[in-house]
């Protein structure tokens, strides 16, 4: 039965008011399906759709329309020669029947599916081809050439529906994307705000500062090392700051502060009902990091599958959102840090070989403090004024003997433990003088003899065997001797067994 004029006209209407009541692709296309089946009868109705920069096509169909066996999710490979590549390629639309080419890419899945006769029709927008539309039929084809006519109108219409919902999609992503980047620089403003320089006199800083320089004016990856607390933080800002992609908000993800679970949904996003409690779609770090830079802190703590995801991701600039199907591009400037050796953690095979050749393509090692002593008082200096500012607060009198109390001592915390000590000073010595006697009560609030302001390792060892004393030989948890050092427990056992230090000594 032909449909009469008003009918087609009617349905073109249903279709159109479709596109304006329904604000998801779901919504849109079943509702589109519903209308047609009552005019066309098929036995299966598909919009195909090519999106992004992968290789596959996107596709809907409804509940009720016959399944391809074998075809995975809601995409289908575009493999070249199958009939909605070359209606896409030709404009035009072709009607067919399988059995007169059973060999065809992608006709299998349609004799295993059981259908027989297809008609496809390319959907065009403003010039583009946007992807094709077909009615298939478990009989030969039913359709009279009017009806065929009149379906390359439906085409046109969907043409027009499908542009304005991806439009109205890419609108959505876009104002998620610029939600999420206004919250994370709000968080970055807080935290950062008026640290953004790297002080120092010192030749080992400078000698870093001249790489940073180097390295900052071109796009290759950079792996910051150093003990906890040496400012790889600031570095990674201070190279993204100098680089052509510093106009962009820098993107960091702490690799040590996220559950296993939950990192690679933080670095590469998830679908609405991807997991339990991810109730609607999240943008992930590289996909915001699209044309600047992500900072990958405490990198040696990723678990080894995501270790393999994110290798895959440096290599191809592609990745897919947790439980989607779309490839999504990123052209993403990459900045790690660790407090760890990461080619000792490849000989105990818990960091990926081919991930740390990958990210060491530019190391850059960041001095302890007791390496750089000459940057001491100035970097005193700085941070009284900043804490003096913050806290509104008068500042002390350092004597000369109390500096060159701190000069001698070790730092193990480095320049976090130097921040936290001049925090204390200005809270508790606010205008007034600090001598040599108050040394011992404001590092750390611990006894502390002259021997325990020595340098390099010997300091380091002696501070953490004093902790460890004071904690009966505990390391982690709440009353263990990396929360008392603040440290992380992880960073805390490295250094233990590189020192030959045994918590079991100091249990009694």
């Amino acid at each position: 039965m032909h449909p009469s004029e008003h009918e087609q006209l009617a349905t073109l209407l249903q279709i159109n008011n479709a596109a304006i009541t329904q604000p998801t692709r779901e919504g849109l296309f079943t509702e589109i399906s519903r209308r047609l089946d009552p005019v066309f009868g098929c036995d299966r109705f598909s919009i195909l759709l090519q999106e992004g920069a992968d290789a596959l096509w996107h596709y809907f169909v409804p509940g009720a329309g016959v399944a391809l066996p074998g075809v995975p999710g809601t995409s289908l490979p575009a493999v070249p020669g199958m009939v909605p590549f070359e209606v896409m390629r030709t404009r035009r639309t072709v009607v067919f029947d399988v059995q007169d080419d059973p060999g065809r890419p992608g006709n299998a899945y349609l004799l295993d599916a059981g259908l027989r006769s297809i008609v496809c029709s390319p959907l065009i927008m403003r010039g583009r081809v946007l992807g094709t539309v077909q009615l298939s039929y478990a009989r030969p084809m039913p359709l009279s050439s009017e009806q065929v006519i009149f379906f390359e109108k439906i085409a046109q219409q969907l043409a027009l529906c499908v542009d304005n919902m991806l439009t109205r999609e890419a609108l959505e992503a876009r104002t998620r994307v610029l939600a999420e980047e206004k919250s994370y620089l709000m968080r970055e403003i807080a935290s950062h705000a008026c640290q953004d320089e790297v002080v120092f006199v010192s030749s080992a800083m400078k000698h870093v500062m001249d790489d940073v320089t180097a390295v900052a004016a071109t796009d290759a990856t950079v792996l910051l090392t150093g003990e906890t607390g040496t400012g790889k933080d600031l570095l990674a800002r201070t190279i993204h700051r100098m680089s052509r992609r510093g106009t962009q908000p820098m993107y960091k993800v702490n690799c040590a502060a996220l559950v296993p679970t939950l990192i690679e949904s933080e670095l590469f996003g998830h679908e609405k009902g991807a997991f339990t409690g991810a109730s609607e779609r999240k943008t992930g770090r590289f996909e915001l990091a699209d044309k600047s830079t992500l900072f990958l802190d405490e990198i040696s703590e990723l678990p080894l599958n995501t270790q393999a995801k994110l290798l895959q991701v440096l290599q191809d600039q592609r990745f897919e959102r947790v439980g989607g199907t779309r490839t999504i591009a990123s052209n993403v400037r990459i900045i790690a840090a660790t407090n760890q050796d990461l080619r000792l953690l490849v000989n105990e095979h818990s960091f990926r070989a081919d991930l740390y050749y990958r990210l060491n393509i530019f190391p850059l090692h960041v001095p302890p403090l007791r390496d750089r002593s000459e940057d001491l008082v100035l970097l005193l200096e700085t941070f009284i004024r900043r804490a003096c500012s913050r806290l509104q607060k008068q500042p002390p009198r350092l004597s000369r003997a109390f500096v060159h109390a701190l000069q001698q001592y070790g730092w193990p915390g480095n320049i976090r433990e130097l921040e936290n000590l001049v925090e204390r000073i200005v809270i508790l010595k606010s205008n007034r003088e600090v001598g040599p006697d108050d040394v011992r009560f404001l590092l750390m609030h611990a006894e502390h003899t002259d021997e325990d302001f020595l340098g390099m390792d010997a300091a380091q060892k002696r501070h953490i065997e004093r902790v460890l004393r004071m904690t009966a030989g505990q390391v982690g948890g709440e009353a263990g001797a990396a929360r008392a050092l603040g440290l992380k427990k992880s960073t805390l056992q490295y250094r233990i067994k590189r020192l030959g230090i045994r918590p079991a000594d100091f249990k009694s």
